[in-house]
């Protein structure tokens, strides 16, 4: 569901650890999604899902203490209802195939973020999925 089949925006987590392009993300997105939290490493991912209850997180696959694919395997065990799109850097298939493995719903690559994240959380938040199309 969107914004206009709701009447709420989508409730969005950025993990990214790299305080600067937490708010790039942030910036590409206010428009559309209310940042209800952003962190620096993959433990306050989950702690930030377990607690905001958004509709979507945002993951980065490279971060501190605990890596994204851990934290989609930690919040899908404890059956947290929240798509993830990871936003990175990796480009490569072996990354792609495991995110979308152990759950994610999205990709997107850090250099496409500004034009292909609002099209991928309007897509996951309405029960779809994303590829970044210079993945595919």
């Amino acid at each position: 569901m969107n914004e206009r089949e709701t009447g709420r925006r989508t409730r969005v987590v950025i993990a990214e650890d790299f305080v600067l392009i937490q708010e790039n993300i942030r910036r590409a997105i206010e428009q559309d999604c209310d940042v209800i939290a952003s962190v620096e490493d993959g433990e306050a991912a989950v702690q930030a899902v377990v607690s905001q209850h958004p509709d979507v997180l945002l993951l980065d696959v490279s971060l501190p203490r605990m890596n994204g694919f851990a934290v989609v395997e930690k919040i899908s065990s404890m059956h947290a209802a929240v798509k993830v799109i990871f936003v990175t850097a990796h480009s490569d298939s072996h990354y792609i195939d495991r995110a979308f493995r152990v759950g994610a719903s999205g990709y997107v690559l850090k250099g496409k973020m500004w034009t292909e994240l609002p099209v991928a959380i309007r897509e996951v938040a309405g029960g779809g999925s994303y590829r970044s199309p210079l993945i595919q």
